[in-house]
């Protein structure tokens, strides 16, 4: 793969073969999507399945976007942008896992054909310039890519500060950017804010609201992500996405009422508008959502159906998103409701839509349930076999780089191996562990992939003081935990043990 450098006038016939006789997206032609203006030198017959793309890209409908910029490629081959958006929908800033290598080599093809072609604008130019920052390089890891696109997309904000897609696309790049946990505040903060100002200068845009609820999506900022959760449906009713994404906001804020009902809403616009081959990963992620919000009600029937309903497809994306939920869903149920010998001996195989060797820090997920139902329920042998695999998972993590999945790694083992301790009779370890495992969670943050960790470290703490009989600590570990996670089920249960006589 070659360094990009300047862009040479080269019409093209088909740079994705296999995808460009695709029509443009039902949903794209059936729903509202909102609105935007970005003028392209392509031909006009170009210009309506690129806006489609363009819309669809910041709703993070990547599959169906990918899809109308190829129509708008195979309606002028010689329109630069419509390479661009190819490109820009094969890597996804904000979610967690990184492409698939299906994704990686369409997004090289259409980077390859970028560079060969001539942008019309300053800002074609520029928007061309950081998405082949992103592709330059064969050896760089995902997370230098991220930066390099997101850096080079920053500046071209501050080269056009009154378009709204150096705007749009700015922020989104800020918060690719941003840390994350505590330090993330002032970089979410301000990229809200001009979220914000976009929203009201331009009220259809999608990136205003979409982009403004992941910058919200903080427990020291949900409270203003309300105004653009609860108004991003009237400009997309019917998209999966818009459907779901009000839900970060209502999940941070304990409405699990709203969450529970959107995302529903979200699982089956997936549905009705999937084709028959592969079932978007939007539908998983939202069901997870749905999940967690069902057992924070109390209503784990509910929960159960939803579960069984998700298992029961087969022919769920093979994204990260899909392998996160996939592992993470059925931990919750037996996890949420202390039934520690069901988590022992939930299934190492997990649903086999998924290439779980790809995704080694969703595996995590079920050897952390496993060994923390093993440890609680007092099955040590099964406990240390679940460190075993956690700690040959972190060495490909390691390989790969996965800094943020690594410390959630730290703290789940650390978890499990309090629960050991404290089996073993000791105390003061089993504390000391477990208040570390919390601190390296609260300081990591959760990812816009999950609703929540599965079980909370700080409400872990919480169980460990309450059984060595710390009530007033318990209270304390409870307390910090429902400050992240308002209206949490275990962690007001343990509360309220907590404060009994």
């Amino acid at each position: 793969m070659k360094t990009f450098g300047s862009f040479r006038h080269f019409a093209i016939g088909c740079v994705v073969a296999s995808a460009l006789a695709l029509p443009v997206p039902a949903t794209a032609e059936t729903s509202q999507l909102g609105d935007v203006s970005l003028e392209i030198s392509c031909a006009e017959v170009a210009q309506p399945p690129f806006k489609t793309g363009l819309l669809l890209l910041h709703h993070m409908m990547y599959r169906d976007a990918a899809v109308a910029f190829e129509s708008a490629a195979k309606a002028d081959p010689a329109c630069a942008m419509a390479q661009w958006g190819i490109a820009m929908t094969k890597f996804h800033p904000l979610w967690p896992g990184g492409p698939t290598p299906e994704e990686t080599e369409a997004g090289h093809a259409a980077a390859e054909a970028l560079a060969d072609m001539t942008t019309g604008t300053d800002l074609e130019a520029a928007f061309a310039s950081a998405v082949l920052a992103f592709y330059s390089g064969d050896d760089a890891p995902y997370r230098a890519r991220l930066t390099a696109w997101a850096t080079v997309q920053r500046a071209v904000e501050e080269s056009f500060p009154d378009h709204d897609e150096a705007v749009a696309f700015g922020a989104l790049a800020q918060l690719t950017l941003a840390p994350r946990g505590p330090e993330a505040v002032p970089e979410l903060s301000d990229a809200g804010a001009r979220m914000d100002e976009l929203r009201a200068k331009s009220p259809l845009h999608p990136a205003g609201y979409h982009y403004a609820i992941h910058a919200y999506d903080h427990p020291a900022l949900a409270e203003r992500g309300l105004e653009p959760a609860r108004s991003y449906l009237d400009i997309a009713p019917q998209n999966p996405h818009a459907l779901h994404m009000p839900t970060h906001i209502f999940t941070r804020l304990g409405l699990a009422d709203e969450a529970a009902d959107l995302n529903r809403q979200s699982a089956a616009a997936v549905i009705a508008q999937s084709g028959p081959d592969v079932l978007s990963g939007h539908y998983i992620h939202a069901l997870d959502y749905a999940i967690y919000a069902e057992l924070q009600k109390g209503n784990v029937a509910e929960a159960e159906g939803l579960l069984s309903e998700m298992e029961g497809h087969t022919n769920h994306e093979n994204v990260f998103g899909t392998a996160y939920a996939a592992a993470a869903a059925p931990s919750r149920l037996p996890l949420e409701q202390d039934d520690w010998q069901e988590a022992a001996a939930l299934p190492a195989q997990m649903h086999p839509a998924v290439s779980w060797e790809r995704y080694p820090q969703a595996v995590a997920i079920r050897w952390f349930a496993i060994g923390l139902g093993a440890a609680r329920s007092g099955d040590t042998q099964t406990a240390h076999a679940a460190l075993s695999e956690l700690s040959e998972l972190r060495q490909v993590m390691e390989e790969r780089e996965a800094s943020y999945w690594l410390a959630l790694l730290s703290a789940q083992t650390g978890g499990i191996e309090a629960w050991l301790a404290l089996e073993n009779g000791d105390t003061d370890t089993a504390i000391a562990l477990m208040r570390d495992a919390a601190d390296i969670e609260d300081k990591v943050g959760k990812a816009p992939v999950t609703p929540g960790h599965v079980l909370p470290a700080r409400e872990l703490l919480g169980d460990l003081l309450l059984e060595v009989g710390d009530k007033d600590a318990a209270k304390e570990a409870y307390l910090a935990s429902l400050a992240t996670s308002p209206n949490r089920r275990r962690s007001m249960i343990g509360l309220q043990r907590a404060t009994s006589n």
